[in-house]
C-alpha cells in the first residue's frame, strides 16, 4: 500500500542551486561517495584507477590562475600531460589513455595522492576559479541524491 503524502513545512532555500550547494558541500567533507567520516575523495587519486581529467579549459584555468596569483603560472606547474601522466601510473589503464589528458596535477608525495589544490580542510584552495572537470563532477551518490531532489 502506498502512503499520502501530506503537506509539511520546508526548510527555506532561496534556489534549488544553493540546495545543491549545500548538499555538495555536506557530502563532500563529511559522507564522500556515500562513506561516512571521508572526504575529497574525487580530489585524491589514493590506490583507484582514476585521473582528474581531462582539462578541456586548462587554458582559461591557466589565466584565472595568474591572475589569483600575480604571476604567470605555467602549465606543467598544474597539469600533467600524457607522456609524463602515463610514465607516473604504469599500471593503471586511465593514465594510459591520451584523451584523459590534460589532467590536474596530484601531490604524489602523499599516499592519498591529492589534487595540488586540495587544501588541508579537504576545501579546493580555488573552488571559484576550479576548472569545468572539477565543476561538473557529481559522484554516483551524489547523482541519486541530486535525482531525488
Amino acid at each position: 500500500m502506498t502512503r499520502v503524502s501530506t503537506e509539511t513545512t520546508s526548510i527555506p532555500v532561496s534556489s534549488k542551486t544553493e540546495l545543491i550547494d549545500e548538499i555538495t558541500t555536506y557530502t563532500c567533507l563529511r559522507n564522500c561517495m556515500g562513506n561516512e567520516g571521508t572526504a575529497g575523495s574525487c580530489c585524491s587519486i589514493g590506490d583507484r584507477d582514476y585521473i582528474i581529467g581531462p582539462v578541456h579549459d586548462a587554458a582559461q584555468v591557466l589565466e584565472r590562475l595568474s591572475a589569483l596569483r600575480g604571476r604567470e603560472v605555467p602549465h606543467d606547474e598544474v597539469f600533467i600531460d600524457y607522456e609524463e601522466g602515463s610514465a607516473l601510473f604504469p599500471e593503471r589503464t586511465f593514465w594510459q589513455k591520451k584523451e584523459c589528458f590534460p589532467a590536474i596535477r596530484v601531490n604524489t608525495e602523499d599516499e592519498t595522492m591529492p589534487c595540488i589544490f586540495l587544501a588541508d580542510d579537504n576545501l579546493c584552495s580555488i573552488h571559484a576559479i576550479r576548472s569545468e572537470t572539477c565543476s561538473n563532477y557529481s559522484c554516483d551518490h551524489l547523482k541519486s541524491i541530486f535525482k531525488a531532489l
